[in-house]
């Protein structure tokens, strides 16, 4: 059954036909529509560096053959460095002011993202035109104040992983972006690169996706193509950014060449890629799924700083520790004395002494709910600092984010 599986997720898969017109810089020509030898090309099979080549097969060809796998779609384009034009942003607005707004983006994102892989699935054409409007909104929310998203993002749904996935990764990465500074129409095209960057998943067989436990060699080797398909499924839709192709094929790649499908490095990672790239990991790690569950975001990001340089862009994690912090909102802490709570929503800019909405006592057992605000309040025992001893997932201790939105997250702030 699994040869038959690995065969399903994997045959012909790395060559797709697409329309000459189609056809960018940076691409992979493995075939033509016509023998090699009635072409002016003396090699056979290359990657297009030239606007002279670009024209020509475009003038001979009705279609090409490229290899997925080979070349980088975004390689001679804006996407695939840093941009040189950069912005520094401000809040202007608060965490209340802002929330309400992004609690109804994140909804109609999620069913959004629900259609989409359903239409991936079924094999219906794609035009990304209604994820790029949903995506401006984000940016445009984040923009004003990231943190009401990155809250609603804390609230995890193992039954909806892959949907909740996407919105979190493409969140995450609009926040790192923020932070890097990008212009916002660079925050728009990296928005609908990374909601789309896991949309090959849905080629995986189901048997696959929805194992409990561990997957064996041969069943990660088929779950590691989706970044093959996802590629293969975004050159043949509409109004896609040249980079989501890279990034849907590479943001499993790593710095030190790794990763995978291809095993690139260094600077063959484009820039938006390794932004994604990190997104990605931090939301997986701090995700339960069928086979694993959540890491404390704190233990996720010290897993990510750990591969600092061989597997991510140092700068880049630097710049998204400062966007999460390193007690992130919505964990759930226990401090010195052993009591624990939420982390609420920051209010300020003090993002190293938060404050904590405990409702367990020394004991973990359910006790009446207070605020205490680590940057100010002592102990009463030892007049000592408040200090938050560990940090857990959600529903630690019994300790549930969507228990506190539902009393109101306007008592706590």
């Amino acid at each position: 059954m699994l040869h038959k599986l690995t065969e399903a997720a994997t045959a012909g898969v790395e060559k797709t036909r697409i329309k000459a017109s189609a056809l960018k810089l940076g691409m992979y020509v493995a075939a033509l529509d016509r023998p090699w030898i009635d072409s002016p090309f003396l090699v056979h099979g290359f990657t297009v560096r030239k606007q002279q080549q670009l024209e020509e097969i475009q003038q001979l060809c009705q279609h090409v053959y490229v290899d997925i796998t080979r070349g980088n779609a975004s390689s001679d384009s804006r996407n695939g460095a840093r941009p040189e034009q950069t912005t520094q942003y401000q809040n202007t607005r608060s965490f209340l002011e802002n929330l309400p707004e992004a609690i109804t983006w994140h909804r109609e994102a999620r069913a959004l993202v629900e259609k989409v892989f359903a239409d991936f699935a079924a094999g219906l054409p794609f035009d990304a035109s209604e994820v790029r409007r949903l995506i401006a909104r984000c940016v445009a929310n984040v923009l004003a104040n990231p943190d009401p998203l990155l809250w609603l993002g804390c609230i995890k749904d193992k039954a909806n992983y892959i949907t909740e996935h996407s919105v979190n990764v493409a969140v995450l990465s609009i926040a790192l972006g923020r932070v890097e500074g990008l212009l916002q129409q660079d925050l728009e095209d990296l928005g609908v690169c990374a909601i789309l960057h896991d949309v090959g998943i849905t080629k995986i067989p189901d048997e696959i996706l929805n194992k409990e436990g561990e997957l064996d060699d041969k069943e990660f080797d088929v779950m590691k193509m989706h970044t093959i398909h996802g590629k293969k499924l975004l050159l043949a839709a509409s109004n896609v950014p040249d980079a989501a192709v890279d990034i849907a094929l590479s943001h499993h790649e790593r710095l030190d060449g790794s990763g995978y499908p291809v095993g690139i490095e260094g600077d063959q990672i484009p820039y938006m890629v390794r932004i994604v790239s990190i997104a990605d990991g931090y939301d997986a790690m701090t995700s339960g799924r069928v086979y694993s569950d959540a890491k404390p975001s704190a233990e996720a990001l010290k897993l990510l700083l750990d591969a600092k340089d061989s597997h991510y862009d140092a700068q880049l994690l630097n710049h998204f520790v400062e966007c999460i912090g390193i007690y992130p909102q919505g964990s759930v802490a226990e401090l010195s004395t052993g009591e624990a709570g939420i982390l609420l929503p920051v209010t300020s800019n003090n993002r190293l002494q938060p404050r904590v909405w405990i409702t367990r006592d020394i004991n973990k057992l359910e006790c009446e709910g207070r605020i205490i605000d680590t940057s100010t309040e002592r102990r009463p025992d030892t007049s000592k600092p408040y200090l938050i001893r560990a940090l857990h997932p959600d529903g630690t201790f019994g300790l549930n984010i969507a228990d506190l939105n539902q009393l109101g997250l306007e008592n706590f702030l």
